[in-house]
């Protein structure tokens, strides 16, 4: 059941949503992360569900001081998460955890390699979630990143894209029921967190600009490699700059890091100028491919998260009155123009270097 405060704020966004030109609400829809519509009726719809959900984890950070997010990039040998948090005193997230795992070779006998056998993928995810919740404090939200079906334009599905969207729906049906099952039989404290998908496109559309707006891009440029390079340039930008810069106020410094994490980018950028994000990993073979894009994506996944919360706070502290009126819905469509202009100039910063 709602509260009164969270009823009001969410009513008032649906008087702004009902207001507001095709524009503004695309704009809206962009910084909170919520679902495309192709009419203005369901993109007020997904604005509010998304609402909703933001309003939850809100509240939940407002009650604690905090709030943390894992993010998951799904994958059978490339298993990739990231966790932030999130502080009342700190403008700034604060990365927590970030790990690659090969699943097999961590859950499985040496050697052995994952079946389409129930049994034991079943044991696999089971274990995983254990070893999940290792990674103290227990998050407020699990996100895993919705899996493709298909490869490219084939009409079959191959056995790995298989394994890894199985994977996806255990490894979240299994997040959900252990909360369900420690909550209903446990007298001691009740397990409290939210899991969700988190949508691949959504994310790459918030972090990178389209090949085609680029200087030497093209519309007929290969828009997909283009964008996983950007988002591993992005993420080595973002700790880099995070790193180097000392002004927290800086907009190239977007998250700070716990003292572990300060301390193992620090020493690999004084190693080498051209560095991977393995490399901070200090990641040796046995964890799989030395490849990239699984970790920048679930930093990414994370990061998207922390910065839809914080930009549903400040849409919602501009909002925070009994009514809604005209000079308000003026300062939530500033904020949205002046948030999507802060993040070009942002892209095109990191571009550049």
């Amino acid at each position: 059941m709602l509260t009164s405060s969270k009823a009001k704020i969410l009513q008032l966004v649906d008087s702004y949503c009902q207001n507001a030109k095709a524009g503004q609400l695309k704009s809206f829809s962009f910084l909170i992360g919520a679902a495309n519509g192709t009419t203005k009726e369901l993109r007020r719809t997904n604005i509010q569900k998304q609402c909703e959900f933001l309003e939850q984890l809100r509240q939940q950070k407002t009650k604690q001081g905090r709030i943390s997010i894992l993010s998951m990039d799904a994958g059978v040998s490339n298993f990739a998460f990231s966790k932030f948090q999130l502080c009342d005193n700190n403008p700034l997230p604060k990365l927590l955890d970030w790990q690659k795992v090969n699943l097999e070779e961590k859950f499985l006998q040496k050697f052995q390699k994952l079946t389409l056998n129930p049994i034991e993928t079943s044991q696999l995810v089971f274990d995983l979630t254990e070893y999940l919740f290792k990674s103290e404090p227990i998050p407020d939200v699990f996100t895993i990143e919705r899996q493709r079906t298909r490869t490219m334009s084939s009409r079959y599905i191959l056995e790995p894209i298989l394994k890894v969207n199985i994977l996806e729906q255990i490894l979240f049906s299994n997040l959900e029921n252990k909360m369900r099952y420690m909550n209903s039989t446990s007298t001691a404290s009740k397990l409290q967190y939210m899991v969700r998908s988190s949508d691949p496109h959504r994310m790459t559309s918030y972090w990178c600009i389209p090949k085609e707006e680029t200087p030497m891009g093209s519309k007929k440029s290969k828009s997909n490699k283009h964008s996983k390079d950007s988002r591993i340039k992005l993420v080595k930008e973002i700790v880099s700059s995070s790193i180097l810069e000392k002004n927290s106020r800086s907009p190239t410094k977007l998250v700070d890091f716990s003292d572990i994490w300060d301390n193992r980018i620090r020493d690999t950028l004084s190693k080498k100028n051209n560095f991977k994000l393995c490399d901070i990993l200090e990641i040796q073979d046995s964890s799989g491919v030395k490849k990239d894009d699984d970790l920048a994506d679930s930093f990414l996944h994370s990061l998207s998260w922390i910065e839809w919360i914080k930009n549903y706070e400040n849409i919602a502290s501009l909002l925070n009155s009994t009514t809604l009126s005209k000079a308000q819905c003026q300062k939530v469509f500033d904020y949205c123009e002046n948030k999507i202009q802060s993040l070009k100039h942002l892209q095109n910063t990191y571009n550049s270097n």
